[in-house]
């Protein structure tokens, strides 16, 4: 099951998945882009607001009921957005909290009872390098993906004697990714740091194949590209320097 999944790197996990034989649900608001995801591979889509948990409660158990069990989790769903703190108003707080977290949340709290019902499955958290280094400004949206990374952590020693595994992916660098909701707020968007980018970018199939290595090796953290591991490393190591550089934007 992959959420966010009518583009970018979610339509590309479903793509590299119905290859490899697997029986892909495909959910996201964008029913169009379902539509055109379905008309390449047979996947079973669904129109679903992870935000909402009914919803995400009928996609988890009603593929289930169809299909017989559920292997992987990939909760790809999320809203970039870039915005000085003081400029963000309380609704795309509270938007970016529903989807970026909330739907997460909702999509493993159904999940993953089923998973330790069954001894086995993988849960993938997709984040982003806002969830383990200072971005700025963006306190709102690295707010959301700390959260994801914490709840990805804990759950995975907590999971690992049910024999349900659960890893963060931290993809940096995907082209067709490099978007934000649409919102422009005073003093930052996402769209300039992406023009920006002194490195290339990787295509989304390369990130699907990153992420699907890191789950076969059961690796905590998904970190991908190499510069994206590097600038990891350099937080750890020097976080007053990386907070100073991530607060320039």
């Amino acid at each position: 099951m992959v959420t966010g999944a009518a583009s970018g790197l979610g339509a590309a996990l479903c793509r590299l998945l119905a290859a490899r034989g697997v029986a892909v649900v495909a959910a996201d608001t964008d029913a169009a882009g379902l539509v055109g995801l379905a008309a390449d591979t047979a996947i079973h889509t669904q129109v679903v607001d992870v935000s909402d948990d009914d919803q995400a409660g009928r996609l988890v158990h009603g593929a289930v009921a169809e299909l017989g069990r559920i292997d992987f989790l990939f909760n790809n769903a999320g809203i970039r957005l870039g915005g000085a703190a003081e400029h963000m108003p309380l609704p795309l707080w509270q938007r970016l909290v529903d989807v970026n977290l909330w739907g997460v949340v909702h999509g493993t709290r159904h999940a993953y009872p089923l998973m330790r019902a069954q001894g086995t499955g993988h849960i993938v958290n997709v984040t982003s390098l806002a969830g383990l280094t200072p971005v700025a400004p963006s306190a709102a949206y690295a707010m959301t993906e700390h959260a994801v990374v914490g709840l990805s952590t804990a759950l995975r020693v907590e999971a690992a004697a049910s024999g349900v595994r659960v890893s963060v992916a931290v993809p940096g660098g995907v082209a067709a990714d490099l978007i934000d909701s649409g919102i422009d707020l005073p003093g930052y968007s996402y769209r300039e740091p992406a023009r920006r980018m002194p490195v290339g970018m990787i295509s989304t199939e390369q990130a699907a194949r990153h992420i699907l290595r890191g789950m076969r090796r059961n690796k905590p953290y998904i970190v991908f590209p190499h510069y994206n591991k590097a600038v990891v490393a350099a937080h750890r190591w020097c976080p007053s320097l990386m907070s100073r550089l991530g607060g320039r934007g």
